[in-house]
């Protein structure tokens, strides 16, 4: 496939609208939808075979474990766990690290909220505490290093680091950060929750002890597929949420089988791998940096900039300027308003003060898309504007 743009919205179901939001919930297209149907139909026609020959672990394997590995070679890994979105794979990391009193967890002022709110309840109940990397919304790599390099102290015990963040769609300088943190000592959790499919991945050699990352975003899965790496080390540690049947198997088989659920959205991940591929990777990220450059250059005709420029490929955060402090009933009004005036869908937040707009590319968008947006926020403004 080379056409992109409106020209493959016919791949998806999408309806009505402008969808600049798919970093958000994802869109599954049709091809992985009707792989989906299939095995959810064998699995209701025949639910005794489904369960105990195609996802309960077995000596031999499993179709299960075998649509695992499959998303373990696309990534640079030797194995890893499934699991319903990147947010329930770090619960089961915390669930399960040492933490005693007075140790300390890092995060970010760009951390995902849930997994903030996350690390608050588990040092609450450890006796830990949570202490926050401030990184300016415009920060260099170097800076950004530098402020993680500030905090280290011998109570740091884990630190979570986004790939690329949700709110700011900030590339962080990965393997400086790791190798810092590494050599302190200090564990490292990834979340790469939009990295998957919107970024090339070598597991094996990054050298993070986790990493977690949602396979519906850019990958094109359904939803409630995620996945859990564990690096050899800390895979004994690496325990399910749930203690079900299998637990005693280890790493990463105690998480195939955790209950009566619907596992067709991971057996459908050849489908997934198999739509990603005929799209063509490489054409599919040009595309996608070409139509994250045309917002960029629309935008910056109304006097909306980007936050930073060391964004994410597929996805850039931009500043809409306000004649005061940002409230936190912005972002939602913003959203409402330019999908009611104007039928499009885009993500918005506020963080540190500052009203954020963020742009998702995919391969249903084109420039006609961009243009629509920056004629819309020209026409109806914004709160505080």
């Amino acid at each position: 496939m080379t056409a992109f743009g409106h020209a493959l919205r016919a791949l998806w179901s999408l309806g009505d609208g402008i969808f600049l939001n798919h970093g958000s919930f994802g869109a599954c297209p049709l091809e992985v939808v009707h792989a989906q149907d299939a095995l959810r139909a064998e699995m209701e026609a025949q639910p005794d075979v489904f369960f105990r020959d195609k996802i309960m672990p077995r000596e031999n394997g499993s179709q299960l474990r075998t649509a695992a590995e499959a998303l373990a070679e696309f990534v640079g890994a030797d194995t890893l766990a499934f699991a319903e979105n990147a947010t329930s794979g770090v619960q089961a990391i915390l669930n399960n690290f040492p933490l005693t009193q007075g140790d300390a967890i890092l995060l970010t002022n760009h951390t995902y909220n849930a997994l903030r709110l996350m690390a608050e309840a588990c040092c609450a109940a450890s006796g830990a505490q949570v202490r926050t990397v401030n990184i300016p919304l415009d920060a260099s790599d170097d800076t950004i290093v530098a402020a993680f390099k500030a905090a280290l102290a011998p109570e740091v015990k884990l630190a979570i680091v986004d790939h690329i963040t949700s709110p700011t769609a900030l590339m962080m300088p990965l393997e400086r950060i790791i190798a810092l943190l590494k050599a302190q000592g200090v564990r490292v959790l990834v979340d790469g929750a939009h990295a998957v499919g919107q970024v090339p991945l070598n597991l094996a050699q990054l050298g993070a002890d986790w990493y977690v990352s949602n396979a519906h975003k850019w990958l094109y899965a359904p939803r409630a597929t995620a996945f859990l790496y564990a690096a050899p080390g800390t895979r004994a540690m690496t325990k399910p949420h749930v203690v079900s049947h299998f637990i005693g198997l280890g790493f990463p088989r105690s998480f195939d089988y955790l209950g009566t659920r619907d596992y067709t959205p991971w057996l459908a991940m050849p489908a997934v791998l198999a739509f990603f591929a005929k799209l063509g990777p490489e054409a599919l990220w040009r595309h996608e940096r070409a139509v994250i450059a045309e917002a960029t250059a629309h935008l910056a005709q109304i006097g909306v900039l980007p936050v930073n420029p060391h964004s994410a490929p597929a996805m850039r955060a931009f500043l809409l300027p306000q004649g005061r402090t940002a409230q936190a009933e912005d972002a939602a009004q913003l959203m409402r308003d330019l999908w009611r005036a104007a039928r499009i869908q885009v993500a918005a937040m506020v963080l540190g003060e500052k009203l954020l707009l963020r742009v998702s590319a995919q391969a249903y968008v084109d420039a006609d898309d961009l243009a629509a947006l920056a004629n819309a926020l020209a026409q109806h403004g914004w709160p505080g504007r």
